[in-house]
């Protein structure tokens, strides 16, 4: 029983900890939310069709919707982005002296006239400006009626609304989760990608955001679930002390009423011999006071023998539902473990998870400075996976994430870590290993991958990885070091891909 306030603690900074999560999640998807109208309003004024699907959008955007009513609202808006190919040309205002034209990409425009995030891209017609890998550019937001504002004041607001969905992507990009949507929207200029690019892009990001507000509400349910049953096996050790109390409570008033009634007995009996000058008549009236004191005393043994039965009965149950509480905090405990096992585990490749990474980066960090031994960290990526995805479909691309992460748990040592970070990258931790050392095993590593030979519909598939690396430094810190390995790796990618750099 001492086990119990220690598990309801952990119980209850867990519970802490997935409330903390859900206020992160709320305040992302707000983020989203301003997102999704402040792109409606660039795309406003490009034709009544699209305005109307926006109205519907930013309507039911207003309160909490469900996905269901989001997903209602995309096919419309797809079909009236894809309608702006339709429009006419409009006659294009004369520029101003030094200004750029009106109806041509403003320097520094936004991804203006983009669909908001959510925006479908499957089920979107061929061809279409939503649909994926289209190469058209996404048009200006004044293309249609420039002179309803001057070009200097649509240039400003593109700008204000170009750095809002940049600093969004990079408070986005922080989360693991989302940072393989959020790269395809940061590698390249968000003026170069086409509607229907942005809107595949902000719509994984969103069904992200669902999916993991969905997660924590689920664990927040069932350790909620966990504390109730808890509270309720603590509340049946806390009746039966109580009763406990009151049994012991009733014993005494029962042992103060025999010894009131005793004494009375006595006093009376006292009484009877200063009056009595009669023998006979004395010895008749000591008999009766002993007889009643004789009774009094058999009424209460046979009250404390019906309250001790009553007592060991309760005694007898009470130890047995304490062995069952035993035997289920042992089952929840080890059931906790396993969670927290399962929760350091990627459901998909069956590795370690960031959250694993987190933790053993703090550690290998920490003997890091009190020895000094180097510590390498390999950031990898496989290369150009959307692709992948797009062409073969996401049941392939899961299966490339899979073999991928295998390969690289199998070629690491027992005292070194591999995890997947999120999205198509991975991280190594290489325990005792230097920058060059390290850089031998990657490029065996990596050739190793380019080896695997994937195959679809009896094709071959080439898949290769790159990867960046880099060891802790004296005055690092675990972000640091791993913002390094990142962009070494990022310096990989742009050397041509399927190659290892240190940074």
């Amino acid at each position: 029983m001492k086990r119990d306030p220690e598990l309801r603690q952990k119980y209850l900074d867990a519970l802490e900890k997935l409330e903390a999560g859900e206020a992160r999640w709320a305040k992302l998807e707000n983020v989203m939310k301003l997102t999704v109208g402040r792109l409606s309003l660039a795309a406003r004024g490009r034709s009544p069709r699209l305005d109307q699907e926006l109205g519907v959008l930013a309507k039911v955007m207003r309160s909490h919707p469900q996905p269901q009513e989001i997903e209602a609202c995309l096919e419309p808006l797809s079909r009236a982005i894809a309608g702006l190919d339709e429009l006419p040309a409009a006659e294009p205002a004369r520029p101003a002296a030094g200004s750029p034209a009106a109806g041509s990409p403003v320097a520094g425009s936004p991804v203006a006239g983009s669909p908001v995030a959510g925006s479908p891209v499957a089920g979107s017609p061929a061809g279409s400006p939503a649909a994926v890998g289209t190469a058209d550019p996404i048009p200006h937001p004044h293309a249609a009626g420039a002179g309803q504002s001057r070009p200097q004041d649509a240039g400003a607001r593109e700008e204000r609304i170009h750095a809002a969905i940049l600093a969004m992507l990079e408070r986005l990009a922080s989360l693991p989760e989302l940072r393989s949507a959020v790269a395809e929207l940061q590698e390249r200029s968000l003026r170069e990608l086409s509607a229907g690019e942005v809107a595949d892009a902000m719509e994984r990001v969103a069904r992200l955001l669902q999916e993991q507000r969905a997660a924590l509400q689920r664990e927040k349910l069932e350790l909620e679930e966990v504390l109730r049953q808890a509270d309720a096996r603590l509340e049946e050790v806390a009746s039966y002390l109580a009763g406990e109390a009151s049994v012991h409570q009733s014993a005494a008033d029962s042992s103060r009423q025999l010894n009131l009634l005793v004494m009375d007995e006595v006093h009376e009996l006292n009484s009877d011999v200063q009056r009595s000058a009669d023998i006979a008549e004395l010895r008749v009236r000591v008999r009766t006071r002993l007889e009643a004191i004789t009774t009094h005393l058999q009424d209460f043994r046979v009250r404390e023998e019906e309250r001790s039965a009553s007592q060991l009965d309760r005694t007898g149950r009470m130890r047995v539902r304490i062995a069952d509480l035993e035997r289920e905090s042992r089952q929840l405990a080890e059931r906790l473990q396993e969670e927290q096992r399962l929760a350091m585990v990627d459901a998909l490749t069956g590795i370690g998870n960031r959250a694993a990474y987190d933790e053993r980066i703090e550690h290998e960090f920490l003997r890091f400075q009190r020895h000094g031994l180097p510590v390498s960290i390999l950031a990898w990526d496989v290369d150009r996976f959307k692709h992948v995805n797009d062409a073969y479909g996401h049941k392939a691309g899961d299966k490339v994430l899979r073999v991928v992460a295998q390969h690289l748990a199998q070629h690491v040592r027992g005292t070194d870590f591999v995890a997947r970070y999120g999205g198509e990258e991975f991280v190594m931790i290489l325990v005792g290993t230097s920058a060059e050392q390290a850089l031998v095993a990657a490029d065996k590593i990596r050739d190793g991958i380019a080896r695997i030979g994937f195959h679809f519909r009896n094709k071959p598939v080439a898949v290769t990885a790159s990867c960046g690396i880099t060891t802790f430094r004296a005055t690092d810190t675990p972000d640091e070091a791993f913002g390094r390995a990142d962009r070494a790796l990022y310096a990989a990618k742009e050397a041509g891909r399927n190659c290892c750099r240190i940074g």
